[in-house]
């Protein structure tokens, strides 16, 4: 067993650098079968030059999107050993340019075709694969460029912190639009903002679509700022049978235990009125929430009436509240 693949997404970095390990030690005894001694770690930058020409280490950095001191420190090795060399640039003598040695250039005859039959390898073996590998590990860096890791974790580490200010209340009417705008916020990221009938009686009257037939709704306040950051609605069907609806966490407080307490307090009020069973209906996109769910004892059965009357939901799941 592959006891890494149990850490699940905390351990990516790990297998990244274990592939990366292994592809660098395979390249490493290929050059060596072949006779040749280049450092496969040279070779972005190496290959690069070759394609481009020279340019100094903040363009080289910026192009291969890595720091200026690596770059400076595969550049120093690599001036080392003789595969390149710094020149002044003729039109400015404030820089200097990378350049490959003639050494360099002799070698590109003889690493050309093993470059070839590595990449035609690679590219066997990432065509066998069900999900392209290169197209999900681009789409992977655009969104950590895009959203970061450092930055998002600290910040939640300090929502955390900030748990202690959320309080969970009932229904408030000056807070109808919290409701809305809480909803309509992942109606608006997962479903293209698609809003139904039922949505529409449910978010814009609030009141008569949930309170009047014997429903609750709580809200997830912050006391520091006094803003609303989550929702959810408890729907009675009947005395024994309740529904978990409209239920909504701000992005920016979700995975720091809001949907949790709001949960709690719905399912609580279901236990409070002698309710048997709890059920809910959601997505498949909704990774988050169906985790909270399956946290909480919810299970996913087949829907009783053969489908949703939401297209968007393709999930039903109960919890019973009985022995």
């Amino acid at each position: 067993m592959d006891y890494m693949k149990s850490f699940g997404s905390l351990s990516l970095g790990s297998r990244l650098k274990r592939l990366s390990d292994r592809l660098v030690q395979d390249v490493i005894r290929l050059y060596q079968s072949q006779g040749i001694e280049l450092n496969p770690t040279f070779f972005p930058l190496f290959n690069m030059l070759h394609q481009q020409g020279a340019m100094t280490v903040t363009e080289a950095a910026e192009k291969l999107g890595v720091s200026h001191p690596a770059i400076s420190k595969i550049a120093r090795k690599m001036q080392q050993e003789g595969w390149l060399s710094k020149t002044t640039d003729p039109q400015d003598e404030r820089r200097q340019l990378l350049t490959l040695t003639l050494k360099s250039e002799s070698l590109l005859e003889q690493i050309a075709p093993v470059w070839n039959a590595i990449q035609a390898q690679l590219d066997s073996l990432i065509s066998s694969q069900q999900h392209p590998l290169l197209a999900s590990l681009e789409e992977f860096e655009a969104v950590l460029q895009q959203q970061g890791l450092y930055t998002p974790v600290v910040q939640q580490l300090e929502r955390r912190n900030e748990g202690q200010n959320i309080v969970i209340q009932g229904w408030d009417a000056e807070l109808r639009a919290d409701f809305r705008r809480l909803n309509m916020a992942w109606l608006n990221r997962y479903f293209d903002g698609q809003v139904t009938e039922r949505d529409r009686e449910a978010l814009n009257n609030p009141e008569a679509y949930y309170l009047a037939r014997g429903g609750y709704i709580w809200f997830a306040r912050n006391t520091a700022d006094n803003q609303v950051v989550g929702c959810v609605a408890l729907v009675r069907h009947t005395d024994e049978r309740f529904e978990i609806a409209k239920m909504g966490v701000d992005e920016a407080w979700q995975t720091v235990g809001v949907g949790r307490r709001l949960l709690m307090a719905a399912l609580d009020k279901a236990r409070e009125r002698g309710a048997s069973e709890v059920f809910l209906e959601s997505s498949g996109k909704l990774e988050r929430a169906l985790q909270l769910y399956q946290n909480l004892g919810f299970r996913q059965v087949p829907h009783p009436e053969g489908g949703s009357y939401y297209e968007r939901a393709d999930i039903y799941m109960t919890l019973s509240l009985r022995p």
